[in-house]
């Protein structure tokens, strides 16, 4: 993604590399034909020429045809994936947006509450919330029940970062408190009230807290957080929590975003955009230079992005520097989904759809928009 990146393919059956030059643009430069047993070998002819960029990374409406607010996506692969959104609606494609199937809902007039909050964990189960906290659940990837009403309640508004699924059965829900079932969100029980010991301002105090935002980097271990100073940590699958209380620093310290790359690196976003790095666990953190919005992904150890608006704030090195790129969509991005690095999905109002991914330089198409290239990992 930054400028100076250089990023080599060793390719099994054609002796070639691929360059990813400053300016995101991509080049290939043939070397000659490996022979393959049973075939003759041949030299293999440059598209253009050496030097001149053949690949480049763009951005492509594949928008749903109705004039709907959209509200979360989730791919579990580059083609497969869903959408929800207002009015009930619940979307699905298999061939990376070229055709839209309306799931649920998909009718903007339909009175029904809207959806969000997608979490899969494999192609046919996966979970979504309606209004006010209704847990609804599918196990075939394509019919969708109610399992819990009111259950599940998303915090602060924060768009599917309020409540995880670990395995088929067992989830943990961050509202307030902690809460977790084990039945695939049919009962929920409360398991962790936030209260800690804390030095305020010089003197003692016990500090109730609020908890609005739930990652798990691994199945056993996790991070809750929400109220300034305070994250909270699992490291049993969620049967215990410990609180780590931070120094008093100035400014809001409440965190509205949570990312964890493993165990002990993670991502905090405090009031104001202000990002913040771990890596020792959550025990310590150091303020990072980028402006990134509450939701961070990651396709791997070193490509993550996050969207403020039409703001892309990304990172090639695994997060010690982030970069941004201001994206020319017709709406502002609610939600964005990075399934592989050199491939990814925003959706926004109005039923706005769009995909990201690596074509031949002289590929055209409506509506396209340029975009920075990120390497392969």
């Amino acid at each position: 993604m930054h400028a100076r990146i250089c990023n080599f393919y060793k390719h099994t059956a054609t002796a070639s590399v691929v360059l990813l030059l400053a300016g995101g643009m991509y080049v290939r430069i043939g070397l000659g034909q490996a022979p393959v047993p049973g075939k003759k070998a041949s030299i293999t002819k440059p598209t253009g020429k050496a030097g001149e960029p053949q690949f480049k990374a763009i951005w492509e409406p594949i928008n749903y045809k109705q004039d709907l607010k959209l509200t979360d996506v989730f791919f579990i692969n580059e083609k497969s994936g869903w959408v929800t959104g207002a009015a009930g609606t619940i979307l699905h494609t298999d061939d990376g947006g070229e055709s839209w199937t309306a799931q649920l809902g998909g009718d903007p007039q339909a009175p029904e509450q809207e959806l969000c909050c997608l979490q899969f964990l494999d192609a046919n189960h996966g979970w979504a919330i309606r209004g006010g906290g209704t847990l609804l659940r599918t196990t075939d990837g394509r019919t969708w029940e109610q399992v819990a009403d009111d259950a599940v309640r998303q915090y602060f508004g924060i768009v599917g970062k309020g409540y995880h699924f670990s395995s088929l059965t067992k989830g943990v829900n961050a509202y307030g408190n902690l809460s977790m079932t084990e039945d695939g969100g049919r009962t929920w029980k409360q398991i962790y009230t936030c209260k800690v010991k804390m030095e305020v301002d010089g003197l003692t105090r016990d500090v109730g807290c609020t908890l609005g935002v739930v990652d798990f980097p691994s199945p056993n271990t996790g991070y809750a957080a929400h109220e300034a100073r305070i994250i909270v940590k699992t490291e049993d699958g969620g049967a215990t929590w410990n609180a780590l209380v931070g120094p008093q620093e100035p400014g809001d310290q409440r965190i509205y975003g949570l990312t964890f790359l493993d165990d002990r690196n993670g991502f905090a976003v405090r009031s104001g955009a202000k990002l913040f790095r771990t890596e020792d666990g959550g025990q310590s953190w150091r303020g990072v230079i980028a402006s990134p919005g509450e939701r961070i992904l990651f396709s791997g150890p070193n490509v993550g992005w996050s969207f403020r608006g039409k703001l892309l704030n990304y990172t090639t090195d695994g997060g010690r520097r982030w970069t941004s790129r201001e994206i020319g969509f017709p709406a502002e991005v609610n939600a964005f989904s990075l399934p592989t690095t050199q491939r990814a999905y925003a959706i926004g109002n109005h039923g706005m759809i769009y995909r990201y991914r690596i074509v031949p330089v002289e590929y055209s198409a409506k509506g396209m928009l340029a975009a920075p290239a990120m390497p392969a990992q």
